[in-house]
């Protein structure tokens, strides 16, 4: 077992450990590509060959790169929402599709929970240290439909909502996407 496990251990470590252990790339050791403080990419120096380079764009202040950082986070709150609120409806129970039922004087009562995918809405509030948290609100609401039997109360139609449950998550943003 030894004889497996230690190669496969070594491939991983050699596999995780990407190009820093044979040398990096190209590009890593050559002092001509800097980083320029405002965090902007990497320029080489052109060749001579190649055209030169167009007039230089105005710099965003750091303000509008930041709305527009703000603005990305709320639209990926938007989808984030979006996807844990259908979750939410598909795995909810009761279901529509699997009631509960449970016996009511001479009746049946059967009961389920439905999601309202349709209002759901997003709020972003700085956190500290860059993050961010969301807020998602959405509703559940509680439908009950009676009938003189048990197959009755579980097939009928005829359904009124008994109680809305108005929910609130609470996600955070580590600063690369929503953590739920």
């Amino acid at each position: 077992m030894k004889k497996i496990l230690t190669p496969l251990a070594l491939v991983l470590c050699l596999g995780m450990s990407g190009c820093g252990l044979f040398g990096g790339d190209a590009a890593d050791s050559d002092p001509a590509i800097a980083v320029d403080h405002e965090g902007e990419a990497p320029k080489a120096e052109p060749a001579a060959e190649v055209e030169p380079a167009p007039a230089p764009v105005k710099k965003e202040s750091a303000a509008s790169a930041n709305l527009k950082g703000e603005a990305r986070i709320k639209a990926d709150l938007d989808v984030t929402g979006k996807q844990l609120v259908g979750r939410a409806a598909r795995t909810v129970m009761p279901s529509k599709a699997s009631r509960s039922v449970r016996k009511d004087g001479k009746g049946y009562v059967a009961t389920y929970v439905e999601v309202d995918q349709n209002n759901v809405s997003t709020e972003v509030r700085p956190g500290s240290k860059g993050q961010h948290v969301g807020f998602i609100r959405y509703s559940e609401y509680e439908y009950e439909c009676r009938g003189a039997t048990r197959q009755e109360a579980l097939t009928t139609n005829q359904c009124e909502r008994v109680r809305t449950r108005n929910l609130n998550e609470l996600i955070r943003h580590d600063g690369k996407k929503w953590l739920f």
